[in-house]
């Protein structure tokens, strides 16, 4: 009866276990407090894909940036209206910059003033608030209701007049002068904002 007796573990047995990479009963420290190898890669590979999920889910949750023909075939649904590039208030490597093309009294009338600002830089968030900064100053308006930020600005022939600036989605915005010049929000603001809210989504 004596020889069924199984003898006590001591110290040299249970590091001539831990020698040969016997893994710990679940549920119970290590003896000395030390991880095997394979618990330490298993360690790292479950740290890793926490990592890899994380930059995953915050990618998704991101909205995606606004392509040119997104933007263009978009509006056109969503109005009739065909967005123009304007070249010469495009900044290459910037942003490209887009409106009716000739303005006339029918457009003003419906549309306002405008300009569309689709910005393609590495660095987009600097780019929006450079676009929404005072032109004067160079520092940003407070932000009123809707979002938008109001400048005030005199033409060549000496008329005041408002100005709106707003951003869409990721990387667009845009700048608008209402048929009266004046500060609020009219039908056409109601039309164009509607229009760069759909070309944005």
């Amino acid at each position: 009866m004596a020889d069924d007796i199984a003898p006590e573990p001591n110290e040299q047995s249970i590091l001539s276990a831990r020698s040969v990479g016997t893994p710990p009963i679940e549920g119970l420290p290590h003896p000395f407090g030390v991880p095997t190898m394979l618990e330490m890669r298993s360690l790292l590979y479950l740290a890793a894909m926490i990592g890899l999920a994380a930059v995953m889910t915050t990618s998704s949750i991101a909205a995606p940036t606004t392509t040119a023909t997104q933007l263009t075939t978009r509006f056109k649904a969503a109005t009739g209206e065909k967005l123009v590039r304007n070249k010469q208030v495009s900044y290459a490597g910037h942003y490209v910059a887009y409106d009716l093309g000739v303005q006339t009294p029918a457009k003003k009338a419906k549309w306002g003033t405008f300009t569309v600002y689709l910005v393609t830089g590495a660095d987009v968030p600097t780019e929006i608030a450079d676009l929404l900064k005072n032109t004067r100053t160079g520092q940003p308006d407070p932000k009123s209701a809707g979002g938008i930020y109001w400048e005030s600005g005199v033409t060549i022939y000496g008329t005041a007049y408002w100005q709106a600036k707003r951003p869409y989605g990721q990387n667009v915005v845009v700048k608008w002068i209402g048929p009266s010049g004046a500060k609020k929000l009219d039908g056409a603001w109601k039309r164009l904002h509607t229009a760069l809210t759909k070309a944005t989504k």
